[in-house]
C-alpha cells in the first residue's frame, strides 16, 4: 500500500460532527471534480471508498436524494467507476447556496479550511512517503480551483508552487514542516506522529553521519600532515643530519618520526607545549627543509 493510502485510510475513518467542516470537505471535494451543473450535483469516482464517503457526507448534510451508480470501464484495465448524483428536487438551490457561503469563508475559519483541504486531498491529492522525500502534490483539472488553493495555502504560509505536469494543474509543497502543518489540519494525527518520527530519526541518522564524515576527514588530513612532515624531516636528515638543528627542532623531528599518526595538539601533549607552539617550531623544519631543496635547484 502506497503512503497517500495510509493518509486517505485514516481520513476515511474519522467521523467529523461539525456540520460547518463535513460541508467544507464535501466541498473540496465536488469543487475540484467540476461536480456543479446547472440541474444536478453529479461526481464520478473510481474509489469506492471515496465514493462512499462522498455519500455518507450527503446523508449527513442534506434529506437530498442521492443515487450512487456505478458502471465497468476498460480504459487503463478493466475497474468500477462511481457515479454519485443530486438530481435537481426541492431544496436543491438552498443546498448550493449553503457552499456559496463556505467559499467565503474558508480563508478565515480554520474548521472550514481544514474541512475543505481534506477534500481536495481525497480527490487529487498524493503524499510521497518521507522516507523516501517530504512532498505532497495535489492534482486539479481546473486552474481555477489550483488557483484558489495556491492563494489559500499562501494566506497560511505555507512554502507552495504552482505549474502544470500530465495536462494538469499541479500545487506542490516540499518543506516538511509545511506537510505536517497539513496533516495536522486534515485531522491525520496517527501519521503524522508517524511523519514526525521518521523527520527526526532522518535528521538523527544524517547529523551522525556529518559527524563521521567530518572526523575522517580531520583524521585524513592529520595522517597527510604526519606524513608530509615526516617525508621533510627524513630529507633534512639525508642532506644535512638532523642532529644540525637546534635541539628543540631535533625533539620536535624526533616526536613526529616516532609518532607520525599523532596531531599537532597530541604531539604538543607529549611535551607541555601548546598546539601553536607544536606549529610553530614544524614552520621552522619546513624552512629549512626549502633552503635546502633550493640549494639542491
Amino acid at each position: 500500500m502506497s503512503y497517500t493510502f495510509n493518509i486517505k485510510d485514516e481520513i476515511f475513518s474519522k467521523n467529523i460532527d461539525n456540520y460547518d467542516e463535513n460541508l467544507a470537505e464535501i466541498y473540496g471535494i465536488l469543487y475540484s471534480k467540476n461536480a456543479f451543473y446547472e440541474k444536478k450535483i453529479e461526481i464520478t469516482l473510481e474509489n469506492f471508498l471515496l465514493s462512499q464517503r462522498v455519500v455518507e457526507l450527503f446523508k449527513k448534510l442534506t434529506n437530498l436524494k442521492t443515487f450512487i451508480k456505478y458502471s465497468i470501464s476498460k480504459k487503463l484495465g478493466e475497474h468500477k467507476v462511481y457515479v454519485v448524483t443530486i438530481p435537481y428536487q426541492m431544496g436543491y438551490n438552498k443546498f448550493l447556496d449553503s457552499f456559496k457561503v463556505i467559499e467565503k469563508k474558508i480563508e478565515k475559519k480554520e474548521n472550514l479550511y481544514n474541512g475543505f483541504l481534506r477534500g481536495l486531498f481525497l480527490a487529487c491529492g498524493y503524499i510521497k512517503d518521507p522516507e523516501k522525500e517530504y512532498a505532497i502534490d495535489f492534482f486539479i483539472d481546473s486552474e481555477e480551483v489550483a488557483d484558489k488553493l495556491y492563494l489559500l495555502l499562501k494566506s497560511k504560509d505555507k512554502r507552495c508552487f504552482k505549474t502544470t505536469k500530465r495536462n494538469k494543474f499541479l500545487i506542490y509543497l516540499r518543506n516538511a514542516e509545511d506537510i505536517m502543518d497539513i496533516l495536522v489540519a486534515m485531522g491525520v494525527l496517527k501519521e503524522f506522529f508517524k511523519y514526525e518520527e521518521i523527520i527526526i530519526m532522518k535528521e538523527i541518522k544524517n547529523k551522525t553521519i556529518r559527524e563521521i564524515n567530518w572526523e575522517i576527514a580531520n583524521e585524513t588530513k592529520t595522517l597527510n600532515t604526519g606524513r608530509k612532515q615526516v617525508l621533510m624531516i627524513e630529507y633534512i636528515d639525508d642532506e644535512i643530519g638532523i642532529s644540525t638543528m637546534s635541539l628543540v627542532l631535533q625533539e620536535m623531528a624526533m616526536l613526529r618520526l616516532k609518532n607520525p599518526e599523532f596531531s599537532l595538539l597530541e604531539l604538543g601533549n607529549l611535551i607541555n607545549l601548546s598546539k601553536s607552539g607544536v606549529k610553530n617550531r614544524f614552520k621552522r623544519i619546513e624552512k629549512i627543509y626549502n633552503q635546502l631543496k633550493e640549494k639542491e635547484k
